[in-house]
């Protein structure tokens, strides 16, 4: 049975992320009696040094950074439809800048296999966008070939967050804190990471401008020296052009609005026309 370990390093989370988060100490554990950390640091070595993303200084030129997500997505009939490395093949078709993976909506154990597996197939930044609890996931992501991980401020506690900012820099990779409100805003700020993701408590909605009312808010919040990205995965161009009027240097796509678009560099354009 799967049981969450006592040394929390979480916050009080919903009932289907509590059962997500056992499952990843569980795995983790498992994980950690079969490969020392050390020997990760080892092969952590041996990669090449990971692709800048959002790391940089801002440049007021710089082109929107569009990033496409890779997850696993539900048909009506229940089946899964999921093809990591094919779908990051055809994102880097469309001319995304970066390619995000998401295992950790469901209980997921190869999803560190499949960030391999796509770092090795694609010459773009990979973000592992998945839930980071422990400095070995870390360093993990590091030895998969990961550019960027993505550290949830709705999920870790600010003690544990600290570490985890500190830890993704440490090994060469942009730490992206993803904030729902302005109280997780207000601590990442004040860590300085490279990037910051704003969200909403709820899924973008046809009702768009309800959400973007409290995160125009959190925008201008933030200090010129951290990047601010959108972390929600945009599927209208609607949804792109009322996202975009925030002034934020990346989004996330779906391959559906790539597909209606063309590519990222015509979503682009379509953005400034608009």
């Amino acid at each position: 049975m799967l049981k969450l370990d006592d040394s929390m390093t979480t916050k009080k989370l919903t009932a289907q992320l509590n059962t997500i988060i056992a499952a990843k100490r569980y795995y983790l554990a498992q994980r950690k009696k079969k490969t020392p950390l050390e020997a990760v640091r080892a092969l952590a070595s041996m990669q090449k040094r990971p692709s800048p993303l959002l790391s940089t200084v801002a440049d007021d030129d710089e082109p929107l950074v569009i990033i496409g997500q890779v997850k696993h997505n539900l048909e009506s009939n229940g089946h899964v439809v999921y093809d990591p490395v094919g779908t990051a093949l055809r994102y880097v078709h469309r001319s995304v800048d970066a390619v995000a993976l998401f295992t950790d909506q469901i209980i997921y154990e190869d999803g560190l296999d499949d960030l391999m597996f796509v770092a090795s197939a694609i010459d773009k930044p990979l973000i592992s966008q998945d839930y980071v609890l422990d400095e070995y996931e870390i360093v993990e992501a590091r030895a998969a070939g990961a550019s960027a991980l993505l550290l949830s401020g709705a999920v870790l506690d600010n003690t544990t967050l600290r570490r985890m900012i500190s830890a993704t820099q440490r090994n060469l990779m942009t730490a992206i804190v993803q904030v729902h409100n302005a109280d997780q805003l207000h601590y990442a700020i004040s860590l300085s990471p490279h990037v910051i993701s704003l969200s909403t408590d709820n899924p973008l909605t046809p009702e768009i401008e309800l959400d973007l009312a409290l995160t125009r808010q959190m925008r201008d919040m933030i200090p010129s020296h951290i990047r601010v990205m959108i972390s929600e995965n945009l599927k209208t161009m609607e949804h792109v052009a009322a996202v975009a009027r925030l002034d934020v240097d990346a989004i996330m796509v779906s391959e559906q609005l790539l597909e209606i678009a063309g590519s990222a560099d015509s979503l682009r354009d379509a953005i400034k026309s608009g």
